[in-house]
């Protein structure tokens, strides 16, 4: 077990303009308003040019001593020297991964039911993501969603840190923490919105008042 002390609110970039410097922008937001771990989807953007975007947010993390993991892909994660690796279902296995990325990167790992998030906490992982909690549009997803009262039960006997994800917005976070999460990670609620720094720091200010 590799446990991870999370922030409360975990922002995932996301675009679907492939050649739009979006990733960091949004990035420069985040550490801007105080985030130091992120993660990074590359959406539609061709490697090349997710690479170099990648380079990029890693200059901004490392003077901030941030961390910034990459959705799906170990090999642009191994490339870039980021901190470490989001895995879903049906991408490499997390001891193929974790063989790749060595001991002391962070690997965190999608589940979507009760059984996919009991089998993963066996997983040599650093957290375990579950959800979708409410209905989303970032992803089209074939699992239905969970709602607050199914997380409070699943999560209960987790020997990982929980990151919540999935149509979370900021007027539902609260209760995503009150019923058990470690973090809230968020896409659309953040990267839409009119001033994404603003809106992280709205997070973050919310998240104080609930744990205080």
């Amino acid at each position: 077990m590799r446990n991870l002390l999370l922030e409360k609110i975990y922002p995932i970039t996301h675009s679907d303009d492939p050649d739009n410097n979006n990733h960091v922008k949004l990035a420069k937001y985040f550490l801007e308003a105080g985030i130091r771990f992120l993660q990074i989807r590359q959406g539609k953007s061709q490697d090349s040019f997710f690479y170099r975007q990648l380079l990029q947010i890693k200059t901004l993390c490392e003077p901030l001593q941030a961390q910034f993991l990459v959705n799906d892909r170990v090999d642009m994660a191994l490339a870039t020297g980021a901190n470490g690796v989001h895995l879903g279902q049906n991408d490499l296995p997390v001891n193929t991964a974790r063989k790749l990325l060595g001991p002391q990167a962070i690997i965190g790992l999608s589940t979507h039911n009760q059984q996919q998030f009991k089998a993963a906490q066996s997983e040599d992982i650093n957290y375990v993501a579950i959800g979708p909690i409410f209905p989303t549009s970032t992803k089209k997803h074939i699992w239905d969603p969970i709602g607050l009262t199914a997380l409070k039960k699943i999560i209960t006997h987790s020997h990982h840190p929980v990151v919540a994800i999935g149509g979370i917005s900021l007027e539902k976070a609260s209760d995503v923490w009150k019923a058990g999460a470690d973090s809230v990670a968020v896409i659309a609620d953040i990267v839409t919105a009119s001033n994404p720094k603003n809106r992280v720091r709205q997070y973050l200010s919310l998240s104080h008042k609930t744990t205080s």
